[in-house]
């Protein structure tokens, strides 16, 4: 798994997110495009792509992409 297609998909999960404004280090909370439909749709994601179905809790936990990739590869 690697961090740059992750964030291709999480970037294709965000409804108006436009391709190349997130970085690993981003705090994806911030960003105007998330919200519930993104929590599910980018979870939606991850369990396709990955194989990890992952709780909207343990999302939340989460504080940047990198943590989101780092979590998603512990449980892959």
């Amino acid at each position: 798994m690697e961090i740059k297609i992750f964030i291709q998909q999480f970037e294709e999960s965000l409804d108006g997110l436009d391709a190349g404004t997130v970085d690993e280090a981003t705090t994806f909370k911030e960003l105007k495009e998330w919200d519930s439909l993104a929590i599910l749709t980018l979870t939606d994601t991850i369990d396709l792509e990955y194989g990890v179905l992952l709780k909207k809790s343990e999302i939340e936990s989460c504080d940047s992409v990198r943590s989101l990739f780092d979590l998603v590869q512990s449980k892959a």
